[in-house]
């Protein structure tokens, strides 16, 4: 998937009316003729940027006439003081747009940072990372956004878009078979069937039914093996749930199709990016050559 502003825009001016409200109470006053200045926005902390389009599109809606120079692309590797972009803007506008800007590339960082992470933990198999939709309602498509900067790819976008037969649902219809006669008779044709199994005899009534993907729940790893040579290619296969990065080798290497893992974007620790008028500020100098250091 790809951004657009007609997508990002009404996040962005949500997020501004919030920041602004009725006016900068600080910075307002102390523009006067608002002369233009430059400034930068870099990072401190070490990972893959994501979230440029946001930052861009929040100082547009400011100051339509800002200059944008963007010395990376979002999926780009970047390290203690790498500068992302230059700006050329009314002073005011650095004062409004500061934390917006740069709360959007710092969150979306963190879970490009994570995902990619988890994409090089498994690269030598042929298992896809998927995130889930876990996370913040109304910032899905960009989470999933991220993800996919990250190195991953994405599950459902939402109710509408598949078929999952989950443990709630199989409860309600009385079983799974009743479950997927039901939809098979009344859902769209192109749909595929996705079944979520906790348990082998689960796996053996979804692939009865015929459907096309088996989700192995919270599965160990033995159950996930003999649910492997259960499916025997019949379906594609799914592993999840409570995955992280100290179980998801083992279960790439059993292998499953898809892996889906929610803390991609459940918990993120965001990147750290700052923002300076005119020049980096020397605490931020200072910082940046010790995490330099570190790194050596």
């Amino acid at each position: 998937m790809r951004l657009n502003r007609f997508m990002i825009r009404p996040l962005v001016e949500q997020a501004l009316r919030e920041e602004l409200g009725p006016g900068d109470t600080t910075g307002g006053f102390l523009v006067g003729d608002d002369p233009v200045q430059t400034a930068q926005i870099y990072a401190k902390g070490t990972g893959i940027v994501c979230g440029l389009l946001l930052a861009d599109e929040t100082i547009k809606q400011i100051d339509p006439e800002a200059q944008i120079e963007y010395a990376v692309q979002d999926g780009d590797p970047v390290g203690p003081g790498t500068v992302l972009l230059r700006i050329k803007a009314r002073a005011s506008t650095f004062f409004i747009i500061e934390r917006n800007a740069l709360d959007w590339i710092q969150q979306m960082s963190g879970i490009a940072t994570k995902t990619r992470r988890y994409a090089d933990l498994v690269k030598h198999t042929k298992v896809r990372v998927t995130d889930t939709r876990k996370g913040w309602p109304g910032l899905r498509m960009i989470m999933k956004y991220a993800v996919r900067v990250g190195g991953a790819h994405n599950h459902i976008f939402s109710l509408a878009n598949c078929i999952l037969v989950k443990d709630n649902h199989i409860k309600i219809a009385g079983s799974i078979t009743n479950a997927i006669e039901t939809l098979r008779a009344t859902a769209q044709h192109t749909f595929k069937i996705e079944v979520e199994c906790e348990t082998l005899e689960m796996v053996e009534e979804a692939l009865a039914c015929g459907v096309e993907i088996i989700m192995f729940d919270n599965m160990d790893l033995d159950e996930m093996k003999a649910g492997l040579k259960l499916v025997n290619g019949r379906a594609m296969t799914e592993a999840s749930g409570g995955i992280n990065e100290q179980t998801i080798v083992p279960i790439a290497e059993t292998g499953v199709d898809i892996i889906s893992v929610g803390d991609l974007t459940h918990s993120i620790r965001a990147l750290d990016i700052s923002l300076d008028v005119q020049d980096i500020k020397p605490s931020a100098q200072r910082t940046i050559r010790r995490l330099k250091e570190a790194a050596r």
